[in-house]
């Protein structure tokens, strides 16, 4: 028994809640982590590696307990966590109430699955936890809670009573304001509210609620040392009291719903008097205050202890005089009259399962904290508020709309795949972090932290790796925030590097290099996508004005930078000359500027990309090809050697959009296995650089802390560029190792570069695309499909197909390909497929008008097709004779 066997544990989880409304973190011990909900400072501020609160200090505050009871056996309690913190509860003397044996945690964001498992319970348990994250309908998606499904079931040959205990602490409250506690009821569904009217950051309201097939009973406002534990002492004697005794005695709390004076209010500490004051009153006095008082729980959980004994207690004047002393005691005790000391509750949902029974019990925790506050003072508020003046509006719109059921058929379309799991996992689970770290103001502004309270918003060489997924899903806020950094551009062309300390004010980093040309290529990519012209339009001059001032750069003129080139996204690092890195990137965006130019009209400018890209390809090649990679930079007066794994940065955006890319299939696949023989071992991960025997590099790239990092953001992106130059092995690796050193930190979900929660690797939304072989070009309603793993006789290849406009699945089998459309629409003109011969193409199973042919782009099938919801597009293969 003495011998145990430990293992690093994940601190970290799934975030619930909306985006830009602040969230409540599940981790895998069951717990209710990191309550950011009340604008915390982690959150709400740019504290950077300052100690401030990030709502650590409130786990428990939210947490859950099941009994059950067996006729003729003792019940059973298990805590449906596994924290056992002695300042809540003295756990160890009161060995009944355990912590859940094991918990089986699956985070597939939006929804995150717990099995409890526990020899001594006679049922199964599990919870669904769900954030309302609706594709295509941001509105919906920022809404402040979360659902909590628990599902129990009966697999014995006897009937089981089952209570699901559920309490709600909110110390976050701020103690100063008017506070009152509501409960209600709706139906079948049981709310308590807790409000705190002020205009402190942490005043606000939260609202829990419960519904299900059986009784609920409830605790609408209390001491918190009674909604954990406390020791009272009088002239009655001494008992350890807490909500949970009765609740494990009786399976219920003490009062229904019905039952309640609403709303509760904390008893008025100066009600309290002396016990001599106390004698002098006269006994109407005495009767309402023991009326007044009698009516908490916590007060009556001490007469029942005491009727236990004398059942008709109290009968007298003396007898309710002796227990307002005790009480006022009690109180003293329980902190009254102190800052934060009462609020919250607790609710309980109890029903009989039969012999084989199951039912749903649904929890609702929701939130609204209105105050949100710049350095300045002024309230920029939250976005929600648009729609909700309360946490109980909240709950009740989450419950009549179900919004969790929509969230749970993203994740399994997410999961839906025959790619390794590591896939689904790397794209569900970085899109927590939009919910963890995203601003979503009241007057529409939107950003998302680089990393949670570190550095900025809407870094722009960060969600130029990040923003694939939020295009996709929400487009609205990805061309929002472009449009909002674009009015920050200054005179001379150069963009915002982040939004500072808030979303109206940036930072002065206009000199990193490599931005320019990220901004270029994320307008590109926007446009393409979404097929908006006025966003084309408006964004038309900032792509020109950024365009130009790079080629400012080029003093020898030979079509690359090679002036003040050392600032970028690698900011340990002294970049000279002209290096690779900058270089790719700007030969992508003159592609990208060109396209633009020319769907824009622009003739003239998208001539002079188009001179300035042939030029730059030759001079590329020329001056920093060395044989096995391009060097990290020349100059004229020195060359550094340094194996970037990142060098191909601009030829992965261009082939994640469909442009293909300025480089060959061959030249991308020759550099990536360079990179990967050099810089790639299991025991480090892909780290960002080294220098190769028989090549030299300058002090200042030597062992620099940036070079021998491995950063996952940049490391997805490479698995994608690998995806889609064939290397499809190799880049399953890259993406298991991020995996695997993730989990062995115990930060599956958090990682690090600067700040925690970094939003970098967000970029893994780009293995899809490099996966699926993915392009879409809206305005011209032609799709492309021709994915990096082709099918075979007992194996398809499947995947979702993520677009602005819809969503759906892919499936190429050996015999042709379906693609389903499960929500929005999706126009098709022009269909690009895997080499091969296509056949007839039919919608919903009526052939469609098509012909197929043979382009320099690949197979082509033209047709005209409008492929609404739950709408099956078909394509057969042509058999060979």
């Amino acid at each position: 028994m003495a011998k145990f066997t430990s293992t690093k544990q994940q601190t970290c989880g799934i975030a619930l809640g909306g985006i830009g409304t602040g969230s409540v973190e599940l981790f895998p011990d069951g717990e209710f982590h990191q309550f950011q909900i009340y604008n915390t400072p982690r959150w709400a501020t740019c504290c950077r590696e300052d100690k401030v609160d990030d709502g650590e200090a409130h786990t428990g505050d939210l947490s859950f307990w099941v009994r059950t009871e067996v006729e003729g056996e003792a019940p059973i309690v298990r805590k449906l966590g596994q924290r056992t913190d002695p300042d809540e509860f003295t756990y160890r003397m009161y060995a009944w109430n355990k912590p859940v044996k094991e918990i089986a945690f699956d985070g597939r964001f939006p929804v995150c699955d717990l099995d409890y498992r526990d020899p001594a319970l006679p049922i199964k348990l599990s919870l669904r936890a769900v954030s309302p994250f609706v594709p295509h309908d941001a509105n919906a998606s920022a809404t402040p809670g979360f659902y909590l499904r628990f599902k129990v079931q009966n697999p014995t040959d006897k009937p089981i009573k089952v209570s699901l205990l559920g309490r709600s602490l909110c110390k976050f409250l701020n103690p100063c304001g008017r506070h009152n506690f509501v409960t209600d009821r709706d139906g079948d569904r049981t709310y308590i509210w807790f409000n705190s009217a002020g205009s402190a950051p942490d005043n606000g309201s939260v609202c829990f609620s419960v519904e299900g097939n059986g009784e609920t009973s409830c605790i609408g406002g209390d001491y918190y040392r009674f909604l954990q534990e406390y020791v009272a002492s009088s002239d009655f004697g001494v008992s350890q009291e807490s909500f949970l005794f009765e609740c494990r005695e009786k399976g219920r709390l003490e009062l229904n719903p019905w039952d309640y004076i609403s709303p509760v209010c904390e008893p008025n500490p100066f009600d309290r008097v002396s016990p001599e004051e106390l004698a002098a009153l006269d006994d109407r006095n005495i009767a309402v205050r023991y009326i007044r008082i009698a009516r908490y729980p916590s007060a009556k959980s001490l007469l029942r202890r005491i009727r236990h004994i004398t059942p008709d207690f109290p009968s007298n004047r003396s007898e309710q005089e002796a227990f307002l002393r005790c009480y006022y005691r009690q109180m003293e005790r329980m902190g009254a009259g102190g800052d934060n000391v009462f609020g919250g509750g607790a609710l309980c949902h109890t029903l009989t399962l039969p012999a084989g029974g199951e039912s749903e019990i649904s929890f609702l925790y929701s939130w609204h904290f209105p105050n949100h506050y710049n350095e300045s003072g002024e309230d920029m508020g939250h976005y929600y508020e648009k729609f909700f003046k309360n946490a109980y509006e909240v709950n009740q719109y989450l419950a009549k709309e179900r919004l969790d059921r929509k969230a749970e058929a993203f994740a399994d379309l997410l999961f839906d795949t025959t790619l390794p799991e590591v896939y689904p996992e790397c794209w569900s689970s970085h899109l927590s972090t939009l919910v963890k770290c995203s601003w979503w103001l009241q007057d529409g502004k939107f950003g998302i932290w680089e990393g949670l309270g570190f550095c900025g918003f809407h870094t722009t060489d960060i969600t130029y790796h990040a923003s694939f997924g939020l295009l996709a899903l929400f487009p609205t806020l990805q061309l929002g925030q472009m449009e909002m950094g674009a009015a920050f551009q200054r005179e001379d062309g150069r963009v915002h590097h982040f939004f500072t300390p808030d979303l109206y004010h940036t930072d002065r980093g206009f000199d990193r290099v490599d931005m320019n040309p990220q901004f270029v290529l994320m307008v590109c990519r926007d446009y393409l996508f979404t097929g908006d012209r006025g966003y084309l339009d408006r964004m038309y001059l900032p792509v020109r004005r950024a365009l130009k001032s790079i080629a400012l750069l080029d003093h020898n003129g030979d079509g690359l930078p090679d002036t003040d080139t050392g600032r970028n996204t690698y900011d340990a690092w002294h970049l000279s000359g002209t290096p690779a890195y900058i270089s790719i990137l700007w030969l992508a965006s003159l592609s990208a500027g060109y396209l633009l130019s020319k769907l824009h009209g622009s003739e003239a400018d998208a001539q002079e990309w188009l001179d300035l890209l042939k030029k730059g390809k030759e001079s590329l090649e020329a001056l920093l090809w060395n044989g096995e990679y391009y060097d990290l930079w020349k100059s004229d007066e020195a060359t550094d050697g340094c194996l970037m794994t990142d060098q191909l940065d601009g030829e992965w955006f261009l082939r994640m959009i469909g442009l293909g890319g300025n480089l060959p299939d061959s030249r991308i696949r020759e550099v990536l296995s360079t990179v990967w023989r050099h810089n790639y071992t299991p025991e480090t991960g892909l780290i960002n650089a080294s220098c190769p025997e028989g090549h030299t590099t300058t002090l200042y790239t030597h062992l620099n802390c940036q070079a021998e990092a491995q950063w996952t953001g940049i490391g997805y992106a490479i698995a994608a560029l690998m995806l889609s130059v064939g290397m499809v092995d190799t880049a399953h690796t890259a993406v298991e190792t991020i995996h695997r050193h993730q989990g062995d930190f115990g930060h599956f979900w958090d990682h690090w570069e600067c700040g925690y929660r970094y939003s970098r690797p967000l970029s893994s939304w780009s293995t899809l695309h490099g996966a699926l072989g993915l392009a879409y070009n809206a305005p011209l309603t032609a799709l492309t499909l021709r994915p990096a793993i082709a099918p075979t006789e007992d194996v398809p290849f499947r995947a979702p197909l993520c677009l602005p406009d819809c969503l759906g699945s892919v499936e190429f089998t050996t015999e042709g390909c379906t693609l389903r459309i499960v929500e929005g629409k999706l126009k098709l003109s022009c269909l690009y497929l895997p080499a091969g011969e296509w056949g007839k193409a039919t919608v919903n199973g009526e052939t469609v008008e098509s012909t197929f042919r043979h382009t320099a782009k690949g197979p082509l099938l033209n047709l005209s097709a409008t492929l609404d919801e739950g709408s099956v597009l078909t394509l057969r293969r042509q058999q060979e004779d």
